[in-house]
C-alpha cells in the first residue's frame, strides 16, 4: 500500500508491466496523479508526444476504472471507491526503451478541496483549520465504525466456523465409536462361528 500524498518513481524496463496497489475504504475519495518523467536530453517537441506508457486502474473486483496512454504532462484520475480493498494501478511500457513514471496517491481528506467551502462560508484561516480538523475527526470516527463492523462480521464468521468444526468433531467421534462397536460385534460373531471363543 502506498502512503497518502507521497510521490513514487516507478522504473519500467522495455516492454515491462508493473502493478502497485492502494488499499482503500468504501466510499473513500482517491486521486492518482501520474506522468512519464522526461529524459534529460529530450527536446520540447519530443516531450509533447505520447510516451508509449499506459496506465490502468482497477477496482478490487478487477473492474477497469481508468485507462490512458500517458505523456510527459501530468495526468490526474479522481474517483470514489465503492468497495473495500486493493485498487490496482498498472503501468505498461510499450516502448523499446526504459521509462520512469512518477506516481502520487492521495486519499480521503487530502483530496477534498476546501476553496469552495472558504468562499461559501467566508471562513477565516483559523476557522478553516478547525473545519479540516472536524472533517478529519469525522473521517476517523467513520473509519473506526467501519472497522468495528468488519471486526463484528469476522467474529461472527469465526464463531460460525468454530461451531461447524465442533459439530464435525462430534459427528466424527460418533461415527468412529459406531464403527468400533460394529467391529467388536462382527469380530465376536466371527470368532464364535469359527468356535474360537
Amino acid at each position: 500500500s502506498l502512503s497518502m500524498g507521497e510521490g513514487l518513481l516507478v522504473d519500467l524496463a522495455r516492454r515491462e508491466t508493473r502493478c502497485l496497489a492502494e488499499d482503500m475504504a468504501e466510499d473513500a475519495l482517491g486521486k492518482f496523479t501520474f506522468h512519464v518523467v522526461p529524459e534529460e536530453d529530450m527536446s520540447a517537441d519530443e516531450s509533447k508526444k505520447p510516451a508509449q506508457v499506459t496506465v490502468t486502474v482497477k477496482s478490487p473486483e478487477n473492474k477497469q476504472l481508468h485507462t490512458k496512454v500517458l505523456s510527459h504532462d501530468v495526468d490526474t484520475f479522481s474517483f470514489t471507491s465503492h468497495t473495500v480493498g486493493h485498487h490496482e494501478i498498472c503501468f505498461k511500457n510499450l516502448a523499446n526503451v526504459a521509462r520512469r513514471v512518477h506516481l502520487e496517491v492521495q486519499t480521503d481528506l487530502s483530496v477534498k478541496d476546501y476553496s469552495e467551502v472558504v468562499r461559501a462560508e467566508h471562513l477565516r484561516p483559523l476557522e478553516l483549520l478547525f473545519r479540516r480538523a472536524e472533517d478529519k475527526l469525522s473521517d476517523i470516527s467513520a473509519e473506526m465504525e467501519k472497522s468495528r463492523d468488519r471486526e463484528a462480521a469476522l467474529r461472527d464468521n469465526s464463531e460460525a466456523i468454530a461451531a461447524r468444526i465442533q459439530w464435525f468433531s462430534i459427528m466424527s467421534i460418533s461415527v468412529l465409536l459406531a464403527i468400533s462397536a460394529w467391529q467388536m460385534v462382527y469380530l465376536k460373531s466371527f470368532f464364535r462361528s469359527k468356535k474360537l471363543l
